[in-house]
């Protein structure tokens, strides 16, 4: 099972539109996916509500029994964010150290059972999303093309790069992804080649644009390329062009992920 992680310590930068539509792009691929939401903000949750687990929750990865699961049916499988056991978690009497390492534990025991691991943490520097991201095979940092956005990402960049090095030699690192990018504003564009110009070799290759499409699939709890207008029920243009889009990052990130042994 590898697991991919879109990492960043703020808010609202993409990473649960990223995880959601990443969820589903595995699926179709014909991985088995089971996803994880690790933010107490629940919107990854929200957004794959018809493929939550029952009974189950995202806490007890964290815990010292092993996380019962009834037999899968289905390409997806979601532990949700149980905001009340989260944040008993995040208050736990529990090392670090400890809590990585049931986490480790948790997810090998589920490891034959999946493919990939799709992961939503929350956009904070918490004790839970520093563990998620310990054990992460992947991780993708998306952005927007602000400067807060950009100053946080370089930190959380470093911070990839710095647990690679100290603590997980195996996590790779995709890049710094510009979301919800607007090639018409200058601002953005002058601050992406900045971005480009200070770390070349730590930004994705593409980027998702600022689409209404995105929000719309969302809010749908749909990915972006069935999203069907409620006039005709065909692909809204907008949808197939942010499809178009999304698709082709998905692409380049499976493919760099399945060229890992």
């Amino acid at each position: 099972m590898k697991t991919f992680i879109p990492a960043n310590q703020k808010g609202g930068v993409g990473k649960t539109n990223t995880a959601f539509n990443f969820t589903h792009y595995l699926a179709e691929e014909g991985k088995r996916v089971l996803g994880v939401d690790g933010d107490e903000q629940g919107n990854y949750s929200r957004v794959m509500s018809e493929y939550v687990q029952v009974g189950a929750g995202a806490s007890q990865l964290f815990g010292d029994a092993p996380v019962v699961l009834p037999d899968v049916t289905g390409a997806i499988t979601v532990l949700p964010a149980d905001k009340a056991e989260l944040r008993a978690v995040e208050r736990a009497g529990a090392s670090d150290a400890q809590l990585v390492s049931n986490l480790r534990m948790r997810l090998a025991e589920l490891a034959p059972r999946f493919d990939y691991l799709v992961i939503d943490s929350a956009g904070s520097n918490s004790r839970i999303a520093n563990a998620l991201l310990f054990v992460s095979d992947f991780a993708v940092i998306p952005t927007k093309i602000d400067q807060d956005s950009i100053d946080v990402s370089v930190e959380v960049l470093k911070r990839v790069v710095s647990i690679r090095n100290s603590w997980n030699p195996g996590l790779v690192n995709l890049g710094i992804l510009p979301n919800e990018y607007d090639s018409r504003q200058p601002a953005q564009v002058k601050s992406l080649k900045a971005l480009l110009g200070r770390y070349p070799q730590h930004i994705f290759p593409a980027y998702i644009a600022d689409r209404s499409a995105y929000r719309e699939a969302s809010a749908a709890k749909t990915p972006v390329w069935r999203l069907k207008s409620e006039t005709d029920g065909r692909t809204k243009t907008s949808a197939r062009e942010a499809a178009v889009e999304m698709r082709a990052v998905f692409r380049m990130l499976l493919d760099r992920m399945e060229a890992q042994s």
